[in-house]
């Protein structure tokens, strides 16, 4: 196992040593997946993405701060690619807004398995499901949530919020 901190292998890969950006790949190529996938609800598309995002960083490698996170600044790449192609094909989703009751999931209730749940992240919209996805499955602060995804950390909040309200909601009809 590489022993090597992320900054380290950023260094070298600027030396070089391409085989440290790979490492750097296989080191965070599922959370940039699970973002993408959480933004575009559509696994071909998040493959593009993270693609895109790991190009993209190799290719800027140069811009990173080491003072900040790697995985943070890789997040953020991958939330702009996705943010990108949604601008190209100018898709805008027809959603009307539900006014829904919803009610407090009680802290007795079973907790769902895990396809039920990714199913149900599947049902959010993107710009909720992607900041509930780095809160609960990447245990990211709202500042880095904030960051990743070019919003205001109270926007973070709000999304977090709203997300788990919206979730709490499919998976109490299921």
């Amino acid at each position: 196992m590489e022993e090597r901190t992320d900054q380290q292998l950023v260094k070298a890969s600027l030396d070089g040593d391409r085989a440290a950006f790979e490492v750097l790949v296989h080191r965070h190529q599922d959370s940039v997946f699970g973002l993408a996938v959480g933004m575009t609800r559509n696994r071909e598309d998040a493959a593009d993405m993270a693609q895109d995002a790991f190009v993209r960083a190799y290719t800027k490698l140069e811009q990173y701060n080491p003072d900040y996170s790697f995985k943070s600044w890789l997040l953020r790449i991958c939330a702009n690619q996705t943010k990108n192609l949604f601008r190209k094909r100018t898709r805008r989703r027809e959603t009307e807004e539900k006014c829904l009751k919803i009610q407090e999931v009680e802290a007795s209730a079973e907790v769902p398995d895990f396809q039920a749940l990714e199913e149900a992240l599947a049902g959010l919209a993107p710009k909720f499901s992607a900041p509930v996805r780095l809160k609960y499955m990447e245990g990211l602060a709202y500042e880095e949530i904030s960051r990743i995804l070019g919003i205001g950390v109270s926007a973070a909040k709000m999304r977090v919020l709203r997300g788990r309200k919206q979730l709490a909601e499919i998976l109490s009809h299921e």
